[in-house]
Formats: C-alpha cells, structure tokens, sequence
C-alpha cells in the first residue's frame, strides 16, 4: 500500500472476559508466570489466549495478584523482592 490508501478488513475476534494484557518478554515457558506474593516471587501458570509481537493476554490470573513490571535477571521462585510505588 501507498500513502493515502486506505483499505477494508473484516476481523474475527471473540471477547475475552477476565483476561489480562502483559509484555511477553514476562510469559516463561510451560506457560507460567511470576507474581510476588509475601515479598517472594510465586510461578503460577496461566493460560494464553492471544499472542502478539510484544504483548500476550492472559487468562488464569486470579484477581489481585501483583505482578512484575520487568523481566527480572536471575529469578527463581522464593526470591525475596521489594515492591517500589
């Protein structure tokens, strides 16, 4: 396409209730995903619903639950962790 074109699509979509929006450089592989819980990071798994080139939607993530701004280097489960406001 040029500039000044425009063009008509027709997209299948379906509406995800309960679903979450995160950057995908946080999905770890086997479908799970680091939470802070008590100062500690938790895996929990989770269930892809929609993949993206930077971002994923997720289902499965109870309400609540915090969750990581950033991929951090080295995280294991039971990492101690402090949340900056």
């Amino acid at each position: 396409m040029k500039e000044g074109q425009f063009l008509e699509a027709q997209l299948k979509a379906r509406d995800q209730p309960n679903a979450f929006e995160i950057d995908r450089s946080l999905l770890l592989e086997g479908n799970q995903l680091y939470t802070i819980q008590d100062s500690m990071l938790k895996l929990i798994a989770v269930e892809p619903v929609f993949f993206s080139d930077k971002k994923v939607v997720l289902k499965g993530i109870p309400d609540g639950t915090t969750l990581l701004a950033k991929p951090v280097i080295g995280a294991y489960s039971g990492m101690l962790v402090q949340i900056f406001e």
